[in-house]
């Protein structure tokens, strides 16, 4: 019912929903967000509704809070809030505890060495074994989406026009290192992005400033970033073959009701109702 629609058209499309269905609306920014949320929500008390993107959830939500619609919140990925203006801010939105929800996942104590266990043993894999605890796993991955983190930030604070959505990281790695050559990532980039002013020079200066700066690099990580470096490092590790959408659905799927109350998201949604979690989560 919602895909593909303008801010505009989901706004018609929450009224007309409200004629049959008195729950408060939870507008999120797609489907990896409802896979997760869906399930610990309040059935009762709250639905769902996608918004396929950030941009039309804050077109919508504008309209929403402009016209005093009741009944209407959001949780949306934190992207660059904070660092780059232009987010629509509202005590009825939260934003996610890191870049987005599945980066919030990722960090979760559990989610990914799970999935390493359940995929890899055959490969090799053996939580004792080098390389294999939690801690080591959080590293290669972030080492390797960090890179393409920075480059997305960098352009979208200087307008560069990069195309950064499904980058693809398998073609900017030195396997002998499992690390990002930084001449690739600016020239695989730019290639994919014909729009772009700026020059491989200026980029990767601007880039090399960022990445020298930078002390928290999970911060600029995206989660699905996060699972093709994750995907591609159990295939040079264990040989094992997994799809980055594979390792994403995953781990959303492990996200118990004790790991999901871990979230910053649960306490910050409570506080639309003085704190209280029943209100809107289901345990």
């Amino acid at each position: 019912m919602f895909s593909e629609l303008t801010g505009e058209e989901l706004y018609a499309e929450m009224i007309m929903q409200r004629t049959n269905d008195a729950r408060n609306f939870l507008v999120v920014e797609g489907d990896g967000d409802i896979a997760v949320i869906d399930r610990h929500l309040a059935q009762d008390r709250f639905t769902v509704i996608p918004a396929n993107g950030k941009k039309t959830a804050h077109e919508a939500l504008a309209m929403v809070f402009s016209d005093n619609f009741t009944g209407v919140y959001s949780i949306l990925d934190r992207d660059w809030l904070g660092r780059i203006p232009g987010d629509l801010q509202d005590p009825r939105i939260v934003h996610t505890d890191k870049y987005d929800l599945d980066m919030s996942i990722f960090l979760l104590p559990g989610i990914y060495v799970s999935v390493a266990s359940s995929y890899c043993v055959k490969g090799g894999y053996r939580v004792s074994q080098p390389g294999c605890s939690e801690q080591e796993i959080r590293d290669a991955c972030v080492q390797l989406a960090f890179p393409i983190g920075v480059l997305r930030y960098v352009s979208e604070r200087d307008k560069l026009e990069l195309r950064m959505r499904d980058f693809p990281l398998h073609e900017v790695v030195d396997r002998s290192t499992l690390t990002v050559n930084i001449d690739l990532l600016v020239s695989t980039a730019l290639g994919r992005s014909k729009k772009s002013p700026a020059s491989p020079h200026d980029i990767k200066n601007a880039l090399q400033v960022e990445l020298d700066t930078i002390n928290d690099q999970a911060e600029y990580c995206s989660g699905h970033d996060i699972a093709r470096a994750f995907s591609l490092l159990i295939r040079e590790r264990w040989s094992t073959t997994m799809s980055a959408d594979s390792v994403e659905r995953t781990a959303r799927a492990a996200v118990s009701p004790e790991k999901f109350k871990s979230l910053s998201i649960y306490p910050d949604a409570a506080q639309w109702f003085s704190g209280d979690t029943q209100m809107i989560w289901a345990s």
